[in-house]
Formats: C-alpha cells, sequence, structure tokens
C-alpha cells in the first residue's frame, strides 16, 4: 500500500540555516559561526574552512574591523562576507580561540613534513600513507595538547598544599638488610600513622580528579 505521509504539529518546520535557504541534513557538521558544513574542529570551535581561514587571517594581521551598524549584522552562510567586524565577534562569541592559532613559521614546517610524508618512493612517503594523519586528527592532537598545556603544572607546585601532615615510615620486610645508622619504627607504631593519613589521600584524590575535570572542559567533545 502506498505510504502515507503525517502532517508535522505545529511550529515543527524547519527553518533554514542561512540566509540563502539552504538548510542541512540532520547529522551533518554545521559551522558555529555562519550555518554553513563545517569540516572539522578548528580553534575550538566546529566550524567551516572559511571561517577557520578568516578567524586566523584576522587574528595574525590584527586588523581592527568596524561595523556600520552597531555590530547587529547577521553572520550566515550568505552573509558572512557583508561585516568582517561582526563576523570577527562572532568567531570569538562562540568561543574560538586565539592562543590555538599557530605561527607562520609552525606552519610552514607542518607543510613541509606533509610534503616530505607525500613523496613518492621515499620512506618518509611510506610511512605518510601508511599511517599518516588526516588533517582533522591533527587538529584534534593540537587540541588536546593545547589543553593538556593550559590545564597541566609541570612545576608540580599546586602539590605543595598536600604534603602529608605526618612522617610516614614504612619497615622493612622480615630479613631484609637495614643500612647502619638508619632504625626503623616497629610496624605497630606505623599503622596509626597509615589510617590518619587516609584523609590526606581523599583530598589528594579529589584535587587530582579536578584536575582531570578542568582539562576535559578545555575540549568541546566532552561538553
Amino acid at each position: 500500500p502506498p505510504a502515507m505521509s503525517l502532517p508535522s504539529p505545529p511550529g515543527a518546520e524547519r527553518s533554514p540555516r542561512d540566509g540563502a535557504g539552504d538548510t542541512e541534513r540532520e547529522g551533518d557538521k554545521v559551522c558555529a559561526v555562519c550555518g554553513d558544513r563545517a569540516s572539522g574542529y578548528h580553534f575550538h570551535v566546529m566550524s567551516c574552512e572559511g571561517c577557520k581561514g578568516f578567524f586566523r587571517r584576522s587574528i595574525i594581521k590584527g586588523v581592527q574591523f568596524t561595523c556600520p551598524l552597531a555590530r547587529r549584522c547577521p553572520v550566515t552562510k550568505a552573509k558572512r562576507r557583508q561585516c568582517q567586524a561582526c563576523r570577527l565577534q562572532k568567531c570569538l562569541d562562540v568561543g574560538m580561540r586565539r592562543d590555538m592559532i599557530m605561527s607562520e613559521e609552525a606552519l610552514r614546517r607542518r607543510r613541509e613534513l606533509r610534503g616530505q610524508r607525500g613523496q613518492p618512493g621515499g620512506q618518509k612517503g611510506q610511512e605518510g600513507q601508511q599511517g599518516g594523519l588526516t588533517a582533522e586528527q591533527q587538529e584534534l592532537i593540537a587540541l588536546l595538547i593545547a589543553a593538556h598545556q593550559r590545564t597541566f603544572d609541570s612545576s608540580f607546585s599546586q602539590f605543595t598544599h598536600y604534603w602529608p601532615a605526618v612522617p610516614l615510615v614504612v619497615p622493612s620486610p622480615p630479613g631484609a638488610a637495614v643500612p647502619a645508622g638508619l632504625s626503623l619504627s616497629p610496624c605497630e607504631d606505623v599503622l596509626p600513622d597509615v589510617f590518619s593519613m587516609l584523609p590526606h589521600f581523599a583530598d589528594l584524590s579529589t584535587f587530582m580528579i579536578q584536575q582531570v575535570i578542568n582539562f576535559a572542559k578545555e575540549i568541546p567533545v566532552f561538553r
């Protein structure tokens, strides 16, 4: 029998994503700036190649754009080129990060590396064909590294607040050689100190979990 189409409930009509009237299919990645089809995460935000390049050029050149309409211009796929000031502000509003923009020197080195991987017959070219990373994978790796660098304290200075309040001495097992001049406390004297350290371990574990959460918050997919 022929399929019957059910009427959509009131208010369920799909609205266009941009001024041109184009709509994206469900499941497509959409640019958070203009609504165009996105190519992946760029500078911490799901965006298209156009907005990715625009944001990078604008930040590197340090251009000061001016809006003739008090920064109220719509930023869509069809109108994103009409006002650069509003487009740049939209990039910042949706969360694009200035600190994730690679320098010209870093980009040059990455292009050279990609060129070496793509050389036919060479060892690096073979490695690039077998285990090379896509642009989206490299972008994700850069995002993870940047999130780690922003949240990880390589000097471990934050852990100075979690030194144990009492010294922890663990006796050697029976029959183990003890260096001359070193006396170890008997086991019965150590156990109370170990139990008193449990709140300290709980505080330390809580702090480390909070650090992991702070790292995860820097990654868009965890949101």
